[in-house]
């Protein structure tokens, strides 16, 4: 039975840590894109922030996984703010890759490309072929959504098999016909449970670790696809929307993969049966999705209508 209320946990350095590691990350960041000289020092600082932020998320995850799953801090109140706050969060996300896909399509159809460019994607600059690497990185997105989802369906079945009774003591059960004919029944009961449950767990496992590897592999094609492309940073605003709006999505596609490790160790450790919360899973999950959805619109907005329609 699910408890309510509110409840207060203790004192946590983890935002302020965290905020600190993202201020170093981003500072490094932009001094690297603006400054012709990036000094040694700046190198220095650049990985020690990331270094830091990583470190503080670890271990800001790992206090609300022991808050969670083993002091039972979590009432239904707070799993149900969770949700929310993470709902918030992805909307958030959604208005920031909107943003860029209101770029794209301003110097796409705008005055901008009329008057200043001439035609998009402007003379000169070739679009990316569509259906060698963005195709193939569409089916490992989509491909890597089905196995993510059907690990969840997995994750949430173990947790009907999770709470077994155990069997009497036989030395208290009567030797009757009865008795060991409903005792026979009981263990082959238990016995169906705990094949299903195994089966499930390792389900799970395997697609988790299937979704994984996918998203690995979407991000290193994607990397070669940088390394072949002719399109640079420097070529207009074509270039720079292209490379903001893949790139982002790509770091998007890293953070993915981290949150769906971590949750790929929690149901190899079966957190998520214990105490049945699946928040964690959900969010992680969520947010995969998110990537898929965004990746669809920008194969749509960058890959296809440049190529189909607008091309040369």
């Amino acid at each position: 039975m699910s408890r309510t209320g509110v409840q207060l946990l203790k004192w946590s350095p983890w935002p302020i840590y965290v905020s600190m590691g993202v201020l170093g990350v981003i500072s490094t960041l932009i001094n690297f894109m603006h400054s012709s000289n990036f000094s040694l020092l700046l190198y220095f600082i650049g990985f020690s922030s990331w270094v830091f932020l990583v470190g503080s998320l670890f271990g800001w995850w790992s206090d609300m996984l022991f808050e969670g799953n083993y002091k039972g801090d979590y009432t239904s109140r707070v799993k149900k703010n969770l949700r929310w706050g993470f709902g918030f969060f992805v909307t958030s996300e959604v208005f920031f890759f909107l943003s860029f896909f209101a770029s794209w399509f301003y110097f796409g159809v705008g005055e901008n490309s009329q008057v200043l460019l001439g035609s998009w994607p402007p003379e000169g600059i070739q679009p990316m072929y569509p259906w060698k690497i963005p195709a193939l990185n569409t089916m490992l997105l989509l491909s890597s959504g089905v196995c993510v989802t059907l690990c969840q369906k997995c994750v949430v079945s173990m947790s009907k098999f999770s709470e077994w009774s155990n069997l009497t003591n036989k030395s208290q059960q009567k030797k009757s016909f009865f008795m060991r004919w409903f005792s026979k029944k009981k263990k082959e009961n238990l016995k169906f449970k705990g094949k299903k449950l195994l089966n499930l767990w390792k389900t799970a496992i395997i697609s988790m670790v299937l979704s994984i590897v996918l998203g690995a592999v979407f991000m290193f094609f994607q990397s070669q696809e940088y390394i072949w492309s002719s399109v640079t940073f420097s070529d207009s605003t074509f270039g720079g929307c292209f490379f903001i709006l893949t790139g982002f999505h790509g770091l998007h596609v890293i953070l993915g993969v981290c949150a769906l490790s971590i949750c790929l160790v929690r149901i190899y450790l079966n957190n998520f049966c214990f105490r049945r919360s699946f928040v964690g899973l959900e969010c992680a999950i969520l947010y995969w999705h998110f990537v898929d959805v965004v990746w669809i619109g920008v194969f749509v907005s960058v890959y296809l209508w440049p190529y189909l329609f607008l091309g040369n």
